[in-house]
């Protein structure tokens, strides 16, 4: 069995990406994260490598995976510090909000398979994504959603369908392109996307125009998240089948577990707080699932 600190050291090296990430966080110097590394990794069986920003680990991980269960389970049952992760656009709603008992990551996912898999692999604790694409039909992890919102598309001031006001239509949303969302990172958003007729390059409209394509793009936000985009931006008057949630992930086994239920109340009295006067934000009371239905969620 390895140490405690050791398996620490290793795992905080995988989720924060860096030696002296981890070395801050854990308080030590950056070259005992190395020698931990390489320790467990001796140990093991197995390889830290680094691939597209992240360590991937390759060889047999099922010893290591055991273990770090037994850590984990002994991180949730000894009030000692639990981990949580979220993706870059939850940033500015949760990055400066103190979780008694957690210790929260970069909060800066791209994309979803990392995180799952580092909460599927006991390396973090929870997780905090977004729908529609967070997992919902994997009997290890359970979805608690802390709010819903709609899905807004916001121009920058003085873009064409901005001056339609409220005779604006989804096609004539459809004759100009999406700002790109990183790819297959979103793969149910794009798909809901792609039913609507959205997400392509657009028709003639942006063809010939004299405007640069860059100023005719069509952002994708939510009530959360518009605030990233500034002030020459504003909402279309248009309102699509699809609804966002910000979405607590945590193994199934502590679904249920004292500290989940405090980290809930936390989040939602937070969420509460920065909505207010929000009208299209509902917080969830005790947290919900969100259900897929074909081309949109529904609450």
């Amino acid at each position: 069995m390895v140490e405690l600190g050791s398996l620490t050291a290793f795992d905080y090296l995988q989720w924060l990406r860096t030696g002296a990430r981890a070395a801050d966080l854990l308080n030590c110097h950056p070259s005992k994260i190395s020698r931990d590394a390489r320790k467990c990794q001796s140990i093991f069986g197995v390889s830290l490598t680094k691939q597209s920003a992240e360590w991937r680990i390759t060889g047999d991980v099922t010893l290591l995976n055991a273990e770090r269960y037994v850590h984990q389970r002994y991180r949730w049952n000894h009030d000692l510090p639990l981990r949580l992760d979220g993706q870059h656009w939850m940033r500015d709603s949760y990055a400066d909000l103190p979780l008694n008992g957690w210790i929260k990551g970069n909060l800066n996912y791209l994309e979803y398979e990392q995180p799952r898999s580092l909460l599927k692999q006991h390396v973090i604790d929870g997780w905090l994504c977004c729908a529609p694409d967070h997992p919902d039909d994997d009997p290890e992890l359970t979805p608690i959603t802390l709010c819903s919102m709609p899905c807004q598309l916001t121009v920058k001031k003085g873009h064409p369908l901005a001056e339609l006001g409220p005779s604006l239509t989804l096609d004539h949303v459809r004759s100009y392109p999406l700002l790109p969302l990183p790819d297959q990172s979103f793969p149910v958003f794009a798909s809901l996307l792609r039913s609507l007729g959205l997400g392509g390059q657009g028709r003639a409209e942006t063809q010939s125009s004299s405007v640069p394509v860059e100023d005719l793009l069509i952002g994708i936000a939510s009530p959360l998240t518009l605030g990233s985009y500034g002030p020459d931006y504003v909402v279309l008057p248009i309102q699509l089948p699809i609804v966002f949630g910000d979405v607590l992930m945590v193994p199934s086994e502590f679904a249920d577990h004292p500290r989940t239920r405090i980290l809930v109340r936390t989040l939602m009295e937070h969420l509460r707080a920065i909505t207010a006067g929000m009208a299209d934000v509902v917080i969830h009371e005790g947290g919900s699932t969100v259900a897929r239905t074909g081309s949109a969620y529904v609450v």
